[in-house]
């Protein structure tokens, strides 16, 4: 569940809860006040009669007649039987008239005394209370009043109210918790990796954002931690590659210098070929870093690709003649004008065909084909179609060298990656050549890849755009 939802859900739950404690705790004393100011009544009626049957026994010194204050006004009190009996527990009158004149085997009731003399005993029935469970009653002054029993009921809703926060509270705290909790693993995770422990993740599987953050951080740690390795490997890398010429160059100039070698063209050709090895080394490192920072500058304009892509393989007739290799090229002669550096593209083209050439055996074949890419879907690597968006052409070097395997495929592009560690700097590249290659081709708004099969050969495709 997404954090909004859980939030909106989590507050209504805390508001039902609280409701739920109010309305309960307040019905429930509410019923209990109502109660007892109900029974409380029903006893100061009790009392109020029994002082009235008091007075009318001073006033007329019997109970004679004595029904008739029964009749007039306590007849219907609370639904209940009023029973009058004299000293004697014989009935003097009854709201019923059923046992006037019956004497009471059990005429426990409140008693109604005068001058401190016991002179009869008032018992009610019915309602739920008999005889004296209204208790003997005290003073109508002792008894609670409208205002008091309203106070009580506010003071039940202040108390359902505190009850309420509490369960709020309480409910609040746990959702809060729950959220905190991973807030500050992943507040512990930036501190770790700050401190250069890039290994560090956060074991966070939740659905909402939270999730997703956490998610994130962790592909940024590993993408911190993959780029941290391959500074490290490029820098060792890099280190390599300058070691080996120079201390080809040292120790040929110390030789030179001790009169071990003579200053002859033949041993300073070995110098001359280092010197220019370091220099395309820098030239590459440089094209990289400039890649890298976004600077790397074209020069676009407007150039034919089919004669460009002629006067490149130009170049290379020689090199290819030497090893016997046949150098073959398909390019249509209506190719539309492209809008680009043709230097780097150049390049491009340069470091391709001398990929091919050192990885292709004796009397074998390269071939450089020109076409537009076709959106149709029946191209062999139509699932790179979804990154073009517009009219590309298709620039195609294929060789028929002993192919690339399919485990080393995914990395021929990465800075210093040869597949066949056994070259020499000198005869297998320095493993930038790719990399510059893609740089390249992405600067300028195409994609690069590459299609093997291992004894067969391989092919190096990348597209330009048509503007």
């Amino acid at each position: 569940m997404r954090l909004f939802p859980k939030l909106l859900l989590s507050f209504l739950a805390v508001a039902l809860i609280g409701v739920v404690v109010v309305s309960y705790l307040a019905n429930q004393i509410t019923t209990q006040e109502v109660r007892g100011l109900m029974m409380s009544s029903g006893m100061t009626n009790e009392s109020s009669l029994v002082q009235e049957l008091v007075g009318y026994y001073r006033g007329h010194g019997s109970w004679d007649g004595v029904g008739s204050i029964l009749d007039s006004g306590y007849s219907g009190m609370m639904g209940q039987r009023l029973i009058v009996t004299d000293s004697q527990d014989r009935v003097v009158a009854d709201t019923r008239g059923a046992l006037i004149g019956q004497t009471l085997i059990d005429s426990s009731g409140t008693p109604i005394t005068v001058d401190d003399k016991k002179v009869g005993a008032l018992i009610v029935r019915g309602g739920g209370m008999m005889g004296g469970m209204m208790g003997q009653g005290g003073p109508p002054s002792a008894l609670p009043t409208e205002g008091i029993v309203l106070a009580r009921v506010y003071q039940s809703i202040i108390l359902a109210g505190i009850a309420a926060v509490l369960a709020a509270f309480i409910l609040g705290g746990l959702f809060a918790y729950g959220l905190v909790r991973p807030m500050r693993q992943l507040t512990h995770a930036t501190t770790i990796i700050a401190r250069g422990d890039l290994s560090h993740r956060v074991d966070i599987n939740d659905k909402d954002e939270i999730g997703d953050l956490a998610r994130s951080f962790n592909k940024m740690a590993s993408d911190l931690q993959n780029a941290e390795r391959l500074r490290r490997e490029m820098t060792a890398d890099i280190a390599h590659e300058l070691r080996n010429p120079l201390a080809v160059l040292q120790s040929n100039v110390e030789a030179i210098i001790d009169n071990v070698l003579p200053a002859t063209p033949e041993n300073l050709q070995p110098l001359l070929d280092q010197t220019q090895l370091l220099s395309r080394l820098v030239d590459d490192l440089r094209t990289l870093t400039l890649a890298d920072a976004g600077q790397l500058s074209l020069d676009k304009v407007e150039i034919d690709i089919a004669a460009l892509t002629r006067s490149v393989i130009t170049h290379f007739t020689a090199s290819a003649d030497s090893k016997s290799i046949s150098l073959e090229s398909d390019i249509p002669n209506d190719l539309p004008p492209l809008t680009l550096d043709p230097q780097r593209i150049a390049q491009v083209l340069g470091n391709l065909i001398s990929n091919a050439i050192r990885h292709t055996p004796e009397r074998g074949k390269i071939k450089l084909e020109v076409r537009r890419w076709k959106l149709d879907g029946t191209s062999p690597t139509s699932n790179l179609q979804p990154l073009i968006s517009n009219p590309q052409l298709l620039i195609t070097v294929s060789d028929s060298g002993v192919g690339i395997p399919p485990e080393s495929l995914p990395y021929i592009f990465d800075r210093f990656y040869r597949v066949d560690k056994s070259r020499s700097r000198i005869h297998g590249g320095s493993g930038l050549g790719l990399a510059i290659a893609k740089q390249l081709v992405e600067a300028h708004g195409g994609k690069i890849w590459a299609e093997s099969e291992a004894g067969r050969g391989t092919s190096v495709k990348f597209t330009l755009p048509i503007l």
